[in-house]
């Protein structure tokens, strides 16, 4: 099927101007592109490794013949071996970065960080280094460290700075390092699933990241394990279970914890104990006192005094 698309695609530097266009790569098989799409049916290039970061909208790809979707504050992977089609006709121009990594430079940087992996017996990975294989998924910025910093980076992309130079070469081998290590946080979370089937392990890890997800960014609100249930299509015991198994820690644990981390910043910030107890969805200020104790070793008073 022929491809098209309407609107614009350029390479990003931060050397020349944010979107100038660049007549080579400052480290071959690697590169970053901005794009600006009002209608598209195309095949994406999958020969290396693709990171979608989308600026405003939601992108629409088809991956191995199953729709998948990404917008603002998620991202999505997409590997080689892959087939992929974005396509979609939209009111406004969806804005995105595309980021583009060699197998190479995968390679090398895994080679570098740890001694070979061993082979699976039940997968033909493409990578001698590929333990697990990648997640086909739509992922949360805040869902993992690899998220967190291409949120860092596409503020850095978009909001560059005057005297900003960079180290074409230094930043993708620490780009392919972020990218790896979250990988590898993932195989981890994959094996701790009690389930002898790749296919059922990846599914119950799709669901509980969803869960997961929707923690990260309702925690200040009251979240309950019914919102969860619907939410990962759980029920509540296996989403107990399952939770701590992958997380090491149990939903409400998990919740308190992004509580008290946030009350801790809004006590710094002067706000009175009853005011972060309001704010954080704690019945009172009693209760979130007795939670704030018990986790930090200080009361919410004893912790701005100290």
């Amino acid at each position: 099927m022929a491809g098209y698309y309407k609107g614009s695609v350029r390479q990003m530097t931060s050397d020349h101007g944010l979107f100038e266009k660049a007549s080579s790569q400052p480290f071959p098989g690697n590169e970053i592109k901005h794009s600006s799409i009002l209608e598209m049916d195309i095949e994406l290039d999958t020969s290396r490794f693709h990171i979608s970061l989308p600026i405003s909208g939601k992108e629409l790809y088809q991956v191995d013949g199953k729709d998948y979707a990404a917008q603002e504050n998620e991202y999505f992977i997409f590997h080689p071996k892959q087939s992929v089609r974005a396509a979609g006709k939209f009111e406004k121009s969806v804005e995105g970065i595309c980021i583009f990594l060699s197998p190479a430079t995968i390679g090398e940087v895994a080679n570098a960080l740890t001694e070979p992996l061993e082979a699976s017996l039940e997968h033909p990975f493409n990578y001698t280094w590929q333990q697990h294989e990648f997640m086909v998924k739509t992922y949360g910025l805040q869902e993992n460290t690899f998220g967190q910093y291409l949120a860092a980076l596409r503020r850095r992309l978009l909001h560059p700075s005057k005297d900003q130079v960079v180290d074409w070469v230094a930043f993708y081998y620490e780009l392919a390092t972020e990218f790896l290590k979250a990988h590898r946080q993932i195989g981890q979370h994959l094996q701790a699933i009690p389930s002898a089937r790749t296919l059922t392990k990846q599914e119950i890890y799709r669901r509980l990241s969803l869960a997961h997800c929707y923690i990260l960014d309702k925690y200040a609100e009251p979240v309950t394990l019914e919102d969860l249930e619907q939410v990962a299509f759980f029920s509540k015991y296996h989403l107990v279970r399952l939770y701590r198994q992958i997380y090491g820690l149990t939903p409400h644990q998990h919740i308190l914890q992004l509580r008290v981390e946030r009350a801790k910043e809004l006590l710094r910030k002067d706000y009175s104990p009853t005011e972060v107890a309001l704010m954080l969805s704690f019945s009172d200020r009693r209760a979130f006192g007795k939670v704030f104790k018990k986790v930090v070793g200080l009361s919410p008073m004893g912790f701005v005094g100290k």
